[in-house]
């Protein structure tokens, strides 16, 4: 095999960006044929690379860990392809969104490139999942396992059902929120952890994960602010004291980033003294 990689990461990162349109439209085409919201359905899709062994590799991975059935690896000229059928799931703008992204995913952490997906889905389709109030527990544990097990679709998918089952659990936005960040979905997870915050304005874990969520994103301030709510909450936790001390830093206030990293030390956050070490003993 060689070190050279087939699906690089400039065109994952444009094929990511064009899979999140391509979802949309496909879920609108999807309703314009008469598909119901969440109705079950199965998706195929197709997978190529540049090697037999890689596409081998991700079939292994969605037979055991998906439950997808995989055809044979064939060769076409200098590429080599396997096709695949998903396992059942609902269906909706967001899990479609999520199935499609977490697939992409996968195939670009083994350089295998997703060369499209569809369904023969619609107006026939009109089986649904159990969404009976006594089966809440059933899905939120059922996406806890998934998640454990980096199947990232189906645990957004559960939580999702979960949150149609009852939408005013801030666990269950939270939780998805955790899933769509692993999906690189920045925006769609904040948008949930802004959901659990709103159901439970003293939820702090929600407060730092969308406060880390927009720290990747550059935006220091909002990030901050978020740190700060956190400490109005949880005064004494160094690791958010280190968090928006990185956090100033970069928004360039070293003044304020050496205060923060000071107190985190005097917390009990010794993970602070490299910092304290670098940038503030001089």
């Amino acid at each position: 095999m060689t070190n050279e990689r087939y699906f690089t990461q400039d065109q994952f990162i444009a094929q990511f960006n064009a899979e999140i349109l391509q979802a949309a439209e496909v879920w609108k085409r999807l309703q314009e044929n008469g598909f119901s919201e969440y109705a079950l359905a199965v998706f195929d899709f197709t997978f190529v690379s540049d090697e037999r062994e890689k596409l081998e590799a991700l079939a292994q991975l969605f037979t055991s860990g998906y439950d997808f059935v995989m055809s044979e690896v064939t060769q076409h000229g200098d590429t080599w392809k396997v096709q695949g059928v998903s396992n059942e799931f609902p269906v909706d703008g967001d899990n479609l969104l999520c199935w499609a992204i977490d697939i992409l995913v996968k195939g670009f952490e083994r350089d295998c490139r997703l060369d499209g997906y569809g369904t023969f889905a619609g107006a026939a389709n009109d089986e649904f999942p159990d969404m009976a109030a006594g089966k809440l527990e059933h899905y939120f544990n059922l996406a806890l396992s998934a998640y454990r097990q980096q199947n990232y679709s189906a645990s957004a998918i559960h939580f999702n059902t979960a949150i149609r089952i009852y939408d005013v659990n801030p666990n269950s936005w939270y939780s998805r929120a955790i899933v769509k960040d692993s999906l690189y979905l920045v925006m769609q997870a904040r948008a949930d952890y802004d959901q659990a915050i709103a159901l439970a304005p003293a939820f702090t874990e929600a407060y730092i994960n969308r406060a880390v969520n927009k720290y990747e994103a550059g935006e220091y301030d909002a990030a901050t602010a978020d740190f700060n709510k956190v400490l109005e909450l949880d005064p004494d936790n160094a690791m958010v004291y280190y968090n928006r001390g990185n956090t100033k830093f970069n928004a360039g206030d070293r003044e304020g980033a050496c205060a923060d990293w000071k107190r985190s030390q005097e917390l009990g956050g010794e993970y602070a003294a490299e910092r304290l070490a670098e940038y503030c003993n001089s």
